[in-house]
């Protein structure tokens, strides 16, 4: 993440700060990709007209007044041309790079003069005089905000930054500002440079910069959580999230926790802590609304192994030549004569079928695609542009057509599903986790007495061996209740409460999410909402607790918590995860019926395509019934204008149309007719 430092990037400036703490960076460590630049190229008034635009809102490009615009002025203006950034910010590099080279071959190259240390940069005077204006804290300041509208990703963000100041840091004639050390801050902390950005708001408490963004507040359409000087905090709280991005996107489930290495932040406390510190020393208070946003910081980090389990894995089997598939694993590894055997095996016993598509009924005829459909019949065409699914849209494998097959894994132990253990004492040696060696150490010199510890499994999951992040985060909400860091006590709202289950939930600690819900919370006087329940739905999905999820579905409609599209999805997922296909189909009509609440449109795929990777062909076929009840629906008076939106929406999804239905189910060999549809 960078080293720990208030670096100034102007150390030849003698009104600077004599810090040195900027990291050198040879040529070799920048983006090998840039090409230098050459003289003839060399434009510094030009780039740094470009690289301000480039900051600008939308690139500075306005929409006219006119009364045909003001009604989508506000569409157009939130787009912005990001290749273009992206190619500014390349040729800005290079600008630094040019200087920078310059200043090695010079014999001025230690001189504090502006004047001499920039005479011979380039023939042209006016391109010398204007390379003062490309190394300004104000053309860096931009370019900084630049960084941040490019929409690179989050690690090639962390390098570019870094490369920008390793270059204007080498130069060393930039002088840090109020405004260049926030952009600073603004550009780190959305890439992820954590101890950077608790540098840089070091740096801006001890030259006395107050806390941004103070004029926030003046506009109008403010963010009205925002309060004065949080900002900058929310900048350094992303970047904690940042940081944890890659624990978000491939964490290792089958690692325990405590193998990951410091730099993942799967802990953060430390940070937190930091950032509490400065806001005392500077004088923010804290709020709920941010202690909730540093509490997310526990929850960024991903699932781990206790809130997972896969319950299906996808199978391909080839088809024959002629259409013919043959249902279940194909044994490959009798060899070609042992296959060949078994499929005629197969076929005296009757349970081979020809898939319902277009390419089999040709090949069983001897007729090209363009002869075999006759007037009335579904074809392909149009379905696909490419040229080689023209005639079957289903999958290949080894230039094989291959039927996809779900096969269904065993159910979770017992111990992860929360309906199944309750208040069953367990014994803690018998489900401990596989740790690193120093954990397998400490627990063999742990007494047996402690080991074959019976408990419950709300008990096991307030141990600290089971979680050391989530006892962290609850340790750190205990301290803000307290007064962290100099901070007054708060109390957590709503939003503070919906996170700590929220990673209760990640950490596969349903059972203290429960517990959460049902006591904690209204002891404190906080309804749980929908968010709260979601939440719990979505965790007892991933582990196939239908029970548990239709009794909090009633106790959430008994309690007037609203129900929305979050929460049929979670229900969804939970019963396709064990197999009921029918129940999912079920449970979406019922929710539709009695809540006017419709899942994702990635439901609806989701049921069909786990209910003919199953062979449940009537199944999928009921659900299109229902999307096709969709498309049909009507609005009336007891319909509010948010419900019909919705419906709206969804009979103009392309996804959910006739051709998209019919695309799906051919890629499973599966055919519909015209007597299918209304």
């Amino acid at each position: 993440n960078g080293a720990s430092s208030s670096s100034a990037f102007d150390s030849r400036n003698p009104n600077a700060s004599n810090s040195d703490d900027v990291e050198k960076a040879s040529s070799s460590d920048l983006s090998p990709a840039l090409p230098p630049l050459t003289s003839e190229e060399y434009n510094p008034k030009f780039m740094s007209d470009q690289i301000h635009k480039m900051a600008g809102y939308n690139q500075g490009r306005k929409i006219g007044q006119t009364h045909s615009n003001i009604k989508n002025r506000k569409r157009f203006e939130r787009k912005w041309d990001f290749e273009s950034v992206r190619l500014a910010l390349d040729d800005y590099e290079r600008h630094l790079q040019y200087v920078l080279d310059h200043l090695q071959r010079g014999d001025n190259k230690h001189s504090t003069d502006a004047k001499d240390l920039f005479a011979n940069i380039h023939p042209s005077k006016a391109k010398c005089f204007e390379t003062h204006r490309l190394l300004s804290s104000s053309t860096v300041s931009k370019a900084a905000r630049a960084l941040t509208r490019s929409r690179m990703d989050t690690p090639l963000l962390s390098r570019r930054i870094r490369d920008m100041e390793r270059l204007v840091g080498k130069i060393g004639w930039t002088p840090i500002t109020e405004e260049l050390s926030y952009r600073l801050l603004e550009a780190n902390g959305k890439a992820g440079n954590v101890r950077r950005t608790l540098a840089l708001l070091e740096l801006r408490r001890s030259r006395g910069y107050p806390p941004r963004e103070q004029e926030n507040v003046k506009y109008k359409g403010a963010n009205p959580h925002l309060v004065l000087g949080e900002k900058e905090f929310l900048h350094a709280i992303t970047s904690i999230q940042s940081a944890q991005l890659p624990l978000r996107r491939s964490r290792n489930i089958y690692l325990h926790e405590s193998t990951f290495s410091e730099s993942a932040l799967d802990n953060p406390t430390r940070y937190l802590d930091a950032i509490l510190i400065n806001m005392s020393k500077r004088g923010v208070p804290l709020r709920p609304d941010m202690a909730a946003r540093m509490l997310d910081c526990y929850a960024s980090t991903g699932r781990t192994g206790r809130a997972i389990h896969y319950f299906y894995k996808v199978r391909r089997d080839p088809v024959e030549d002629d259409g013919t598939y043959i249902p279940g694993p194909h044994p490959t590894h009798l060899g070609k004569e042992g296959l060949e055997d078994w499929k005629t095996e197969k076929r005296g016993e009757g349970v081979t079928r020809v898939l319902a598509t277009e390419v089999s009924e040709n090949v069983s005829r001897g007729l090209d695609g363009d002869e075999s459909k006759e007037e009335g019949e579904l074809g392909l065409k149009g379905l696909d542009d490419d040229d080689s699914e023209t005639q079957s849209s289903m999958p290949t494998q080894s230039n094989r057509r291959s039927k996809i097959r779900m096969a269904m894994q065993p159910l979770p132990p017992f111990h992860k599903i929360p309906s199944s253990v309750k208040g069953v004492p367990l014994i803690r040696n018998r489900y401990q986790p596989i740790t690193n060696e120093g954990s397998s150490k400490a627990n063999e010199t742990s007494s047996d007495e402690v080991q074959n510890k019976t408990m419950t499994k709300y008990e096991w999951e307030l141990d600290r061996d089971w979680s050391l992040a989530l006892t962290a985060a609850f340790a750190f909400a205990d301290s803000l209740t307290h007064g962290a860091c100099g901070h007054d006590p708060i109390e957590l709202d709503i939003v503070g409460w919906n996170i700590l289950i929220k990673a209760c939930c990640r950490r596969g600690a349903i059972h203290r999410a429960l517990k959460i819900l049902n006591e904690t919370m209204p002891q404190k006087g906080v309804e749980p909402d929908t968010y709260s329940y979601n939440t719990i739905l979505a965790a007892l999905a991933r582990v196939g607790d239908t029970r548990y999820l239709q009794e909090y579905l009633i106790g959430m409609t008994n309690k007037g918590v609203k129900v929305d599209k979050y929460t049929a999805q979670a229900m969804v997922d939970g019963f396709l995860n064990v197999g009921d296909i029918q129940g999912a189909t079920s449970l979406v009509q019922d929710i539709f019926n009695q809540h006017d609440t419709l899942p994702p449109y990635t439901s609806h795929l989701k049921i069909i395509e786990f209910a003919l990777a199953n062979g449940l062909i009537f199944e999928a076929k009921r659900h299109v019934y229902f999307i096709q009840q969709l498309w049909k629906w009507q609005p009336s008076q007891h319909h509010d204008e948010k419900f019909c939106q919705l419906m709206e929406e969804t009979k103009r999804n392309p996804k959910l149309s006739r051709e998209a239905v019919l695309k799906l189910f051919r890629y499973f060999g599966e055919d519909l007719s015209d007597q299918d549809f209304f």
